[in-house]
Parts: C-alpha cells; sequence; structure tokens
C-alpha cells in the first residue's frame, strides 16, 4: 500500500474530528474542536457555518503539529451529520445559519405537504416522506425561509453539512444521491443517479433552481482550492473526494458492508448500521435504504436515538461534568440492573423501532438508597438495551440474524459499556481500536477506494479489534427483564402523550 495518508474531517453535532489516516487503517493522529449549539424557543437548534468552518480549520492545523514526520496526504475528505441545512451562495459561503437535524420548527409546514397522493409517491420512489416531527431538510429549509428570509434570499444552494465544507475545500458547490437524502428529490430505486426527480421536487415545494448539482457518490470533486489549503496549512490543490453522511463512514469504517455485517456506533446518537443491495423501507419501524457510496449498495439506516449525548446530559446533570472515565468507573461499581433504576433513553423522542416524536425520557425505579452512580449506569444500560430492541427489526430487515456486531463511536472507549451491549444484544461485541474515529476512519477508507489504492472488500481485514466481549450468561434473564420493561414504559408513556 501507498505511504500516503488522507485527511478525513468529520463534523458531528458537537465539533468536527480531523484525522490523518493511513491506507491500512492507522490513526497517525487527530484533534477535535467543539462547535456551539443554539437552542431556540419553538424547537430550535442552530449552529453557526463559519464556527464550524473555523474549528475544523483548528483541529486540522493541530492534527497536522500532532503527526510527526508529517505524512503526505493524497486526498481530503469530509463525512458529516445529516438532516441538518447550509444556505450558501455560488461560492459556497453561506448566507445564514445551519438548521441542525433536532430542529422541530417546520413541523406543520411538512404535514401541510402530506396527502395520501404525496405520501404513495414519496413512500415509493425515494423511501422516506416528510417527517412530522420536521426533522429533515425539506422543513429545515422551510424554517430559513420563516425566520431567516434573508439568509435564504441570498442562498443559491441549500446544503447538508459535508457538502458546505466539501464546497468550502474546493469552490465548487455540489451534492450526491446519498448526501441529498433528507431533501427527498431523488428516486432512490435507481443507484447512482445524477439527476433529480422532477416529480417528486415538485411534491416537495422546493425550489429547483436552489438544488445543487448533483455528482457522483464516488469521485473526486475538486483540488483544494490555495485560500483553503492556505488556511488549513496544507498543500493546494490535492484531491477532495465526494462528501459522505457520518452514519453511512460509521458503518465502512466498521467493516458493516454487507447485509452478513452490523456494527453500532454510539456517539450524539446510537445507530445499528448494516448494508443491503436493494431500495426498500419500513416507514412504521422507522428503518430505510439510503444510497450508500458503495457500489450498488443501500445504506441500511436505522437511527436509535440519543445515545452518547445522554451520558454527556446525565454526567452534567449529576456533577460529573465532561470526565467520562471517573462516571463510567463508578457505573462499574454498581451491578447489572442499576439496582432496579431504569432510563428511558428518548431525550429527543424515540426513533426506530418505534418512532414516537412526542415521547420523552425518564427514570424509573428511584429509592433514597439510589445515587449518581446508579443513575449513570442505569443510563448506560438504557442506551444499550433500546438497541436490543432495535436489533430484531434490523436483522428482519436485512433478512438474517448477525453473528457478531462491531462498536464504535466515542462510547466504545468505555469496557463496561462494550460488554453492557454484549449483555443487551446477547452478541459478541467487537470493540474496536481507536474508536472515536471510526467515522473518519471509513471516510478514509472511502477516498483510497476512489483513489484506486485499496478495495472496499479489504476494509475488514484492516480493523483493528481491542477486545471481544462474550454476553454474559449470567445477565440474561436482568437484561430481558429490562427490555420488557423498556417497551412497556414506552406504551404507557406513548398513551401520556396522547392524554
Amino acid at each position: 500500500m501507498t505511504n500516503d495518508c488522507v485527511l478525513a474531517i468529520d463534523l458531528g453535532t458537537g465539533g468536527p474530528k480531523v484525522a490523518i489516516v493511513a491506507a491500512d487503517g492507522t490513526t497517525v493522529a487527530w484533534s477535535s474542536r467543539p462547535v456551539t449549539t443554539r437552542f431556540l424557543d419553538g424547537g430550535g437548534a442552530e449552529q453557526d457555518p463559519r464556527e464550524m468552518w473555523a474549528a475544523i480549520v483548528a483541529a486540522t492545523r493541530a492534527t497536522f503539529a500532532a503527526a510527526s514526520p508529517t505524512p503526505p496526504i493524497a486526498a481530503v475528505t469530509v463525512t458529516s451529520q445529516y438532516m441538518s441545512i447550509v444556505p450558501v451562495d455560488a461560492k459556497g459561503m453561506p448566507t445564514g445559519p445551519c438548521v441542525l437535524w433536532m430542529d422541530t420548527r417546520g413541523a406543520e409546514h411538512n404535514l401541510s405537504l402530506l396527502n395520501d397522493e404525496s405520501f404513495a409517491l414519496f413512500v415509493e420512489r425515494h423511501g422516506l416522506i416528510p417527517l412530522p416531527s420536521g426533522n429533515d431538510d425539506i422543513a429545515h429549509i422551510h424554517v430559513l425561509r420563516t425566520f431567516h428570509p434573508d439568509a435564504y434570499d441570498a442562498a443559491t444552494a441549500f446544503l447538508e453539512p459535508m457538502d458546505y465544507i466539501t464546497a468550502r475545500l474546493t469552490g465548487r458547490v455540489g451534492a450526491t444521491q446519498s448526501t441529498m437524502f433528507g431533501h427527498l428529490v431523488c428516486d432512490n430505486r435507481v443507484w447512482g443517479l445524477t439527476e433529480y426527480d422532477p416529480t417528486l421536487v415538485a411534491a416537495t415545494g422546493l425550489d429547483p433552481d436552489r438544488l445543487p448539482p448533483l455528482l457522483p457518490m464516488n469521485g473526486i470533486v475538486g483540488p483544494l482550492t490555495t485560500a483553503a489549503a492556505n488556511e488549513l496549512g496544507i498543500a493546494a490543490g490535492i484531491p477532495v473526494t465526494s462528501g459522505t453522511i457520518d452514519s453511512i463512514t460509521s458503518a465502512i469504517g466498521s467493516g458493516a458492508l454487507t447485509a452478513d455485517d452490523a456494527s453500532v456506533i454510539i456517539g450524539t446518537t446510537s445507530v445499528l448500521v448494516s448494508h443491503i443491495s436493494e431500495h426498500r423501507g419500513d416507514l412504521f419501524a422507522g428503518i430505510f435504504a439510503v444510497p450508500s457510496p458503495l457500489t450498488g449498495m443501500y445504506y441500511v439506516m436505522a437511527e436509535n436515538g440519543v445515545g452518547g449525548r445522554a451520558l454527556e446530559w446525565a454526567m452534567r446533570l449529576f456533577g460529573y461534568g465532561d470526565d467520562f472515565a471517573t462516571a463510567t468507573a463508578d457505573a462499574g461499581t454498581i451491578d447489572v440492573g442499576a439496582d432496579g433504576v431504569h432510563f428511558l433513553p428518548w431525550l429527543l423522542g424515540s426513533i426506530a423501532p418505534s418512532p414516537n416524536d412526542d415521547i420523552r425520557a425518564a427514570f424509573a425505579g428511584l429509592s433514597l438508597r439510589h445515587d449518581r452512580r446508579h443513575l449513570v449506569r442505569a443510563v448506560m444500560e438504557g442506551v444499550a438495551v433500546n438497541l436490543a430492541w432495535l436489533q430484531p427489526a434490523v436483522e428482519s430487515f436485512v433478512g438474517r440474524e448477525f453473528a457478531l456486531v462491531r462498536f464504535g463511536g466515542g462510547a466504545a472507549q468505555s469496557d463496561l459499556w462494550a460488554q453492557i451491549l454484549a449483555d443487551a444484544l446477547d452478541r459478541p461485541v467487537h470493540q474496536l481500536e481507536n474508536p472515536r474515529v471510526t467515522n473518519a476512519r471509513g471516510a478514509a477508507f472511502l477516498a483510497f477506494a476512489t483513489l484506486g489504492v485499496l478495495a472496499i472488500d479489504d476494509v475488514p481485514s484492516l480493523l483493528r479489534v481491542r477486545a471481544i466481549r462474550e454476553p454474559n450468561p449470567a445477565n440474561r434473564d436482568a437484561m430481558d427483564s429490562a427490555l420488557r420493561r423498556l417497551t412497556d414504559f414506552h406504551r404507557a408513556l406513548v398513551n401520556l402523550t396522547k392524554s
């Protein structure tokens, strides 16, 4: 393999991670920086795209400072959180804020687009409908038009974050069939499209003149501009490859390339990821097939809801701050089952396998003998058990049971969480090395494949496993009981939201 590396930018909700990744999957160096989220009245959630870019510049410079010696860079690539919208001008510069995936202010607008005819059209051709929650790009473009009219009027296109950053790197505004999934304007029955479906565009109400040109899902968007190179501190002219949805790069970075493979990624959210070779979906379970950069393949989108962010929330609430090591060590002093404490992790509603926008999180089973250790343990178990609820739905969707599950994302730093996950899923869990750069590693593998340096089928052989966690039979009854309680609580809370 080449000695060249890829500079992989992973822009998550909390901020970017920037990594230098070698073709064998080795992470040479990486760094991260935070980005502020502003929560607004009425369900608003926004970030400043200029702050996103400044954080990427700072993280990139820190990453190169940490790499010694500095390796040659063969390509730059971007992956990011999705269902978020950045308005940009013709040069790719932002004209207003990024409306984040968690923003719900466009919910009523989406409902106005749905009728029997449009519902059937969206399901058949795209797979997804305009989300009644308002958590998609159609709603977020409406939010810009309503709350930021000057930004809307000045925009020539509305981009997902990975495409915005790619435009900043290259000066070329574009997107792919995959990254435009949240706009609902592509006929996803055909893989690899570079044209929009005019009937779907009309049904969304989006301005067709403000849809970015569709580029191939695997390709070079353009060379790194001199201006961007000077800010990042690297050479101009380096190829910049197509951007990607972060959940897809997490699947690739953890080896979930076919229906036989599955990975759990717990970052801000929890996802159970896989790939299949056909377009279909289960609207009622919230599981969909998204066009993937893997040729002819569709990524299985099974978003489980808030994951690592739930633990971050609990750590702040219970006085741990950002001390992940101490919080998880304290949780490890509590036995399985958290002494009867249950956490229902639906801080932003439940998604797959039972979507409900209105349901909210709760602790149950508390008594005077419990302290913050029990609550942190309950959060970790609640996130894992919620994934156990999702697992059979995904296995049914792909048509087979998974023999094992690979584990990536920030939560996979914790040996305790890896064991809890193995017990909850009743599957061996392969805890990956350097799990926080799972997305960046997947983006780098895609870039190397675009350059012809490696074959995607080689990726599983390049993964490094820190440990294999086997399910503990002694914990089976406790986990089965926890799953029954979680589903019972979900039904009860749904009834409360209806009353």
